[in-house]
């Protein structure tokens, strides 16, 4: 086993799709020009002439996609290949793995051992779009690796014994400080997410109220947009300097007419200028979902 990789994705209109993931004394190889110049030959003769070639991540390239079940595919496809680069020895015996049931586990090599396969794990985060108590603004965040400007949804990892509404408000007070109010988080709608392997599980929620000064007109220093003058304090953020770079609370008013360009998911996106003040996820995000769907409200 060299670990190439060959696996089953499914069946759609009576096509069969596969994954291909090729290496060469265990490290990946990198399609040649040659190949490249073949596959523009294949998508040809298909009558898909003038179709260019490339390589690149699925992250980068995702919110181009026009097609719902391109994107699918290859997404399953990134979370298999990434499973099988994952686990080339048996975690139990240390024997080699080789691939099996058509690529949907792997099968330990030493038949005295008795974890006889292992499949891909699935990592579950909740991501939320907290809103103030009025629901004008939205908690939004980024962080330091991201390109300049993008702002996106809070998030993280459900840890042993806790529930996702649970992780929801954990992870909003680790990130931020701010305190989510247990009976406002409601279920919004998942998606994958396998870069590598994670199921991200959408929410909405409501920072808990704050008492107003005498003058009702304190605003929290980390905002942006409207002044909330007269109507009350915004939450104080407190953010985790370790995780995140910034943490604000973003005004409806500021936040729907900046999304009209439709954002972008890809690390090595490069903002306009006007981007490089503020940007959210592209479509191939759920935090895009999330936050458009209360910015147009």
């Amino acid at each position: 086993d060299d670990g190439t990789v060959l696996a089953w994705l499914g069946n759609r209109n009576e096509i069969d799709y596969w994954a291909l993931y090729l290496t060469e004394n265990g490290n990946n190889i990198i399609p040649s020009e040659q190949v490249l110049s073949s596959i523009r030959q294949l998508l040809e003769s298909k009558n898909d002439a003038g179709t260019s070639v490339q390589i690149s991540p699925v992250r980068e390239i995702g919110d181009v996609l026009q097609s719902v079940n391109d994107a699918a595919l290859l997404s399953t496809a990134n979370g298999l290949i990434e499973f099988h680069k994952a686990h080339p020895f048996c975690s139990k015996c240390g024997s080699r793995t080789t691939p099996s049931k058509a690529g949907a586990s792997r099968r330990c090599s030493n038949d005295k051992c008795t974890a006889k396969s292992t499949y891909p794990r699935i990592d579950v985060a909740s991501i939320m779009l907290v809103t103030s108590p009025c629901e004008n603004y939205a908690l939004l965040g980024r962080k330091s690796f991201w390109p300049k400007g993008r702002y996106s949804t809070l998030s993280g990892f459900a840890e042993v014994g806790e529930t996702l509404e649970e992780c929801c408000i954990r992870e909003t007070y680790e990130e931020s400080g701010v305190i989510v109010d247990p009976t406002s988080v409601r279920f919004v709608l998942s998606q994958p997410w396998p870069f590598p392997r994670s199921l991200m599980v959408g929410f909405r929620a409501k920072a808990v109220d704050v008492v107003a000064t005498k003058d009702d007109d304190v605003m929290d220093d980390n905002s942006k947009g409207e002044n909330t003058s007269k109507r009350g304090a915004l939450p104080v953020i407190n953010r985790c300097e370790e995780e995140m770079e910034d943490v604000a609370w973003f005004h409806r008013d500021y936040v729907a007419p900046r999304i009209e360009t439709g954002g972008s998911t890809a690390l090595t996106f490069e903002p306009s200028e006007e981007e490089a003040e503020f940007h959210i996820p592209g479509k191939a995000s759920l935090a895009s979902i999330l936050i458009s769907m209360w910015a147009n409200e």
